[in-house]
Formats: structure tokens, sequence, C-alpha cells
């Protein structure tokens, strides 16, 4: 019944903006939401990062941009889903190649738990380390969902999905993140944010393409991964992050 329960309240919050944790749309023209076919997976938490990513206010004024990435990747005749891992060590995007009798399957890993260190130094602070958020982090996996229903690889768009989260981050109150792995971001995509001051310069973004409009999939045939962090070069640890 719980899991029944949280299904409900997943809808009642994603079916008003028309996305889902699984979007199968008929002819671009309609979605529906169908759960992850993990039956552990926490849809009432998924729900509650969905609906933080709604009602924050980035101060510097781009929160539109983040609606903007939901509404696309609604828009994808592609299935997409997002399921939780309470043990996974990074979060991730990964579309698994099609086989002779099934499409290609396009799954968002996500730890709601991962708090870990990205990167040393919090909008110049070098004793703050930036951290990772949930709700930050599966932000970043969406914006690589819908570079992939766009045709894109998304581990090439790194830099622009880095750029999306810290909307978010500055929205609610977080460390920006200043690069993904040893790339540095350009100076537009952080703008530096302290309690009561946002240095905003709503010029146009230097070195960084918006996130592709969704029209029609066009999928490519191989597999995909991509996510919220680098790989580092250990052998013996060949997931631990940075």
């Amino acid at each position: 019944m719980s899991r029944l329960r949280d299904a409900a309240a997943l809808r009642a919050v994603i079916l008003p903006t028309t996305l889902g944790l699984v979007l199968l749309a008929g002819g671009g023209a309609r979605a529906e939401l169908v759960p992850c076919r993990l039956a552990a997976t926490d849809d009432a938490r998924i729900a509650e990062a969905l609906r933080r990513m709604q009602d924050r206010r980035d101060p510097c004024g781009e929160s539109a941009e983040i609606g903007a990435v939901l509404d696309a990747l609604a828009q994808c005749a592609a299935a997409y889903e997002i399921c939780t891992n309470p043990t996974a060590a990074r979060n991730l995007f990964e579309r698994a190649a099609a086989s002779a009798d099934q499409p290609p399957r396009r799954t968002i890993t996500w730890n709601p738990d991962l708090r870990s260190e990205l990167e040393g130094g919090c909008d110049g602070d070098p004793t703050t380390p930036v951290l990772r958020d949930p709700t930050a982090s599966l932000l970043h996996e969406i914006v690589h969902a819908v570079h992939d229903c766009a045709g894109l690889n998304p581990g090439e768009h790194e830099p622009e999905a880095v750029r999306i989260e810290n909307i978010y981050r500055r929205a609610a109150g977080l460390c920006q993140r200043s690069r993904y792995g040893d790339t540095a971001l350009p100076p537009a995509a952080v703008k530096p944010c302290a309690p009561g001051h946002c240095a905003c310069a709503l010029s146009p973004r230097e070195a960084l393409p918006s996130v592709p409009p969704v029209l029609a999939p066009a999928h490519r045939a191989g597999p995909t991964q991509a996510a919220d962090t680098a790989r580092t070069p250990s052998a013996i640890e060949p997931d631990q992050t940075r």
C-alpha cells in the first residue's frame, strides 16, 4: 500500500508539469507516468525532489531554465525512469544499447542520501567544500536525459548540466560548482552568491549553449553514460568520484 501511496503522491507533483518517472509520450501529445521497474525505488523522495526544483527561485532570475528542462523531457517520445539506489557512489544517467526485441533503456540512478564532497572551495571560501546536494544531483541527471532525447551525447555536455545544476544551487542557497572533474566552468556558469547578495550578471551567457529544444526523438544507437562527476583514474575504486 505504501508503494501505491507514494506513486499517487508522485503523480500529484508530476502530472501538472507533465513530467514522470518514466514518460511514454504517444505521438508527442501525451505523457503517461509509469513507475520505475525496481520495487525498492522511493517514489516519495523523488516527488519531494521534483517539487523542490519547481518551488525554488533563483535570485539571478534563471529559474525558468529548470522548468524548460522538465518541459523538454516531458515532450520526449522515449521512456525515462528514475530509480533510487541508496548505495550508489555517484548519480548516473545511462542508456543501454537496444536489443533485437527491446528499445534502449534509459535510466537515471539517483542516491537521495549522497552528500559527498565534489570539490574544495565554496564560492571563493577555500575552507568550505562543495558537497553533493541530492536534488541538485537529480536535476543534473535530468539535463543529461534531455540532451539524450535531443540526440546528443550527454557526456559531451557536462558543463551545461553543471550550469543548470548551479541555478538550483543558487536558488536553494547552496555552494555552486566551479568545475566538472578537472574542467573549470566559464565565469558565466558560476554567479557568486552570499547571503543577501548575489553577483548576478544577467548578460547573455558566454561559451555555453542552452539546453536544446526537444522537438522529436533522434537517439543514437549505441550505449550512453553520463554522471554527476568524472571518474578518477583509480583501478581499486573505479566509481570513486572527485
